[in-house]
């Protein structure tokens, strides 16, 4: 009788140990999602990049796109508001601020994947876009969905299993270093505030020695290493051949900049550029660099801001000869 007993006692034992062990394992499994969940709805990181890819899936409300954008700040700052959110407007940006070609390619590629009607590309030519400061984005991972939907691992830092692990907010190694930083950048962001950031007309009250020497700073970072890597072409290359593969038209497109931020990459070096752009598949070239002049449509150095994002759409259509708003 005491051996009848004692092994049900051992039975018991056991079976409250598994019960608690999974018991503890599903709480943890639970504590683990929550955790994700709040990171992902909480984390300003999190949060850029639902606004970063709610710009690409946008366009499905667009029917009648024909025109698409994609670059960087230089376009999306002017663009995306003014133009996305005109449902009838044939042009649309998916231009991101801090986009590099990498991220320029993933989405190009998703977006005439699924948008068959379109028939133009307007493509940066910028020539920062080929400089050291755009090897790397801190867009990238924003981006890595589209390469994981394509079933493409080329664009990638390790491979698709490993991005596919990325996408959980907690192992996302882009969020934690993000995480890091974020206290000095909401510092940063207060003192950008404090110096008048809101003010549309910010840049105009400046004085033009002011302007120069901002221009000139950004202009000197912005076009440091240009050329030097080959990296930035081969996805200006990858850009042509899938517009190629759906028979888009490539136009290549610089925006309006301060003086004293064009001329920090020489004419000549420009001249290159544009001659492998031409040589490779871009039909045409519209540099309006030069194209405003006055303060009052600059945000800075070389963003438009309401007022030109206005006058350099009624620009392109003219220099197109077809509607983009």
């Amino acid at each position: 009788m005491s051996t009848t007993s004692d092994s049900t006692t051992v039975e018991m034992t056991r079976s409250f140990s598994w019960a608690r062990l999974i018991s503890q394992l599903l709480i943890a499994v639970l504590l683990f999602v929550v955790a994700n969940v709040v990171t992902y709805e909480l984390s300003g990181f999190f949060q850029k990049e639902h606004e970063y890819q709610q710009v690409v899936a946008g366009i499905a409300r667009h029917r009648d796109v024909r025109i698409v954008f994609s670059g960087d700040s230089h376009l999306a700052v002017p663009l995306n508001d003014y133009l996305d959110e005109n449902t009838a407007a044939p042009g649309y940006s998916i231009a991101a601020g801090g986009d590099s070609l990498r991220e320029c390619f993933a989405k190009v590629r998703y977006v005439l994947n699924s948008t068959p009607g379109i028939d133009t590309l307007i493509l940066t030519a910028d020539p920062h876009m080929f400089g050291k400061g755009r090897l790397e984005s801190s867009n990238r991972s924003f981006s890595d969905r589209y390469f994981i939907e394509a079933w493409d691992a080329s664009g990638l830092q390790k491979n698709i299993w490993s991005a596919l692990l990325q996408q959980v907010p907690l192992f996302n190694e882009d969020f934690l270093q993000y995480f890091r930083k974020d206290l000095g950048t909401l510092v940063s962001r207060t003192k950008r505030q404090a110096r008048g950031a809101g003010d549309p007309l910010a840049w105009s009250r400046l004085t033009d020695e002011q302007r120069q020497a901002s221009a000139v700073e950004t202009g000197e970072g912005d076009h440091a290493g240009v050329g030097d890597s080959q990296v930035p072409y081969m996805w200006y290359q990858r850009i042509l051949d899938a517009a190629r593969e759906h028979h888009v038209k490539v136009i290549g497109v610089r925006f309006p900049v301060h003086p004293g931020y064009a001329a920090q990459i020489s004419p000549d070096r420009v001249a290159e550029l544009d001659s492998w752009l031409t040589s490779h598949g871009v039909t045409q070239i519209i540099d309006l660099r030069h194209g405003l002049t006055d303060p009052r449509d600059f945000e800075d150095e070389d963003h438009l801001n309401d007022t030109g994002a206005v006058k350099i759409v009624k620009m392109l259509e003219a220099r197109l000869q077809r509607r983009v708003y």
